[in-house]
């Protein structure tokens, strides 16, 4: 086998995280950094010993740079990304999905996903939620796939057990949230840790499972996945996956769109330090 090369445009935790694995396993790797995810992108497809790009961090990102990774066959891993469109052309939010060809593999949940797990877990516990959603594309792409989830909802606050938020940071919709104390809330990832107050109790519906006596942080669970990304690539390599093979390799655990199967939703919980502690998977 000659020389092969996994590219990456992360963020530098996640970058070293992968380079950690492919350095073990006597793989090179050109890190990009997350400056410019697309140059990046560009710079992979057209190496000729690349087999792989890890990245970028974000979905737009993500979206962006697959226009020159799947034209080129060159397989791209998203580590953390969870916009539906990344992999999906066919759910709420996907107005303008990743044109990807089958050559992207998704490593955690997509919000889509983490809505109907939301909606299983209030249903099985017979209960009804209040959903306030932003006037932004965040916050209506969410409510709509909790709608097609069939969350268990109502018209008023004051028929609900719980409020289900979808929002982003700073935004008016969590000035709604606040006044509707004590009411207990679960969020979906866009918002900071305390912005609702430090002594409600709030959950936060995330796309990763809790790692042994370390709270969550998005850059460490991130590096987790790149760290599994590199690792799923590495081995393909060592079973003699190229650049042109590798796609169809690396189909075990994922379904035919390149989301994860079985993919872990876990519920966070605000502790009184500030940080998030797992509460229970959904």
């Amino acid at each position: 086998m000659g020389a092969v090369v996994v590219h990456s445009a992360l963020p530098p935790p996640l970058a070293a995280a992968a380079d950690a694995v492919l350095t073990g396993e006597r793989i090179l790797h050109v890190a990009h950094g997350d400056a410019d995810p697309v140059a990046a992108a560009v710079a992979a497809a057209e190496d000729g010993r690349a087999v792989a790009l890890l990245g970028p961090f974000r979905s737009h990102h993500v979206a962006e740079a697959l226009e020159a990774t799947a034209p080129a066959g060159l397989l791209l891993l998203a580590p953390v990304a969870t916009w539906a469109g990344v992999t999906r052309s066919d759910e709420p939010g996907c107005d303008e999905p990743a044109d990807h060809g089958g050559l992207v593999r998704r490593l955690v949940a997509r919000d889509t996903e983490v809505a109907r797990r939301i909606a299983v877990d209030v249903r099985a516990r017979g209960l009804r939620a209040f959903v306030v959603a932003g006037s932004h594309e965040y916050g209506e792409q969410l409510n709509s796939q909790l709608r097609l989830a069939n969350l268990p909802r109502v018209g008023t606050s004051a028929e609900a057990d719980l409020i289900v938020l979808c929002g982003l940071e700073d935004s008016p919709e969590l000035e709604d949230v606040r006044a509707l104390t004590p009411l207990p809330v679960i969020a979906f990832d866009g918002i900071r840790w305390g912005e609702l107050g430090a002594d409600r109790h709030v959950l936060f519906a995330l796309p990763f499972a809790p790692i042994p006596h370390i709270a969550f942080d998005h850059l460490v669970y991130g590096a987790e996945r790149a760290r599994h990304g590199a690792q799923l690539v590495a081995d393909a390599v060592h079973a003699g996956a190229d650049r042109g093979s590798l796609p169809g390799v690396l189909r075990d655990g994922f379904d035919e769109h390149g989301d994860p199967l079985e993919p872990s939703v876990w519920l966070w919980r605000l502790d009184a330090s500030g940080a998030l502690r797992p509460d229970r998977g959904i």
